[in-house]
């Protein structure tokens, strides 16, 4: 079984929920990863699309855009399979949604929580391979699920990883 603990890490957290509007609660849960500067919990609070990080630090973008641009141009179809958590479900529909802007035929699986556990199994790889799909992009998971990629590329799917 699994035990929760809170993380001693300090700060004044009344004074940093009262300079941000957040209950001391937040301000804890903030510093205890290792958000500590004022502007680092003004932009984890406040964000704007401008703070993100450019798309293009990550680890082969081109190589994924330009089979990206390619599956889009032939046609081919695109699954993303997300997870069932909610960042696993809000980055699934956003990849989605701009992949279907973008032109794709493009679809979406997302793992049940009891029956499949979590990210990339044999399973969806199957399900994907009988319904026709050439490319499995997965969201929020796959980066462990080597043989699930292999099984995938021995099917002459094309498997990204994100």
């Amino acid at each position: 079984m699994a035990k929760w603990f809170v993380a001693a890490k300090r700060a004044d957290f009344t004074k940093i929920g009262q300079e941000f509007g957040i209950s001391p609660v937040l301000a804890r849960i903030i510093r205890n990863r290792d958000i500590i500067e004022e502007e680092e919990i003004r932009r984890y609070l406040q964000g704007t699309i401008a703070d993100m990080y450019a798309p293009g630090l990550l680890k082969d973008m081109e190589k994924a855009v330009d089979i990206l641009l390619d599956k889009i141009k032939t046609g081919r179809p695109i699954r993303i399979i997300g997870d069932y958590d909610a960042d696993g479900i809000c980055s699934t529909f956003i990849l989605h949604k701009g992949l279907l802007r973008a032109g794709a035929t493009a679809d979406t699986a997302i793992p049940h929580r009891m029956k499949d556990g979590y990210g990339l199994n044999e399973h969806l790889v199957e399900d994907a391979f009988q319904a026709g799909i050439d490319t499995i992009i997965t969201c929020d998971n796959g980066i462990a699920a080597a043989p699930q990629i292999e099984m995938a590329k021995e099917k002459g799917m094309t498997v990204i990883v994100t």
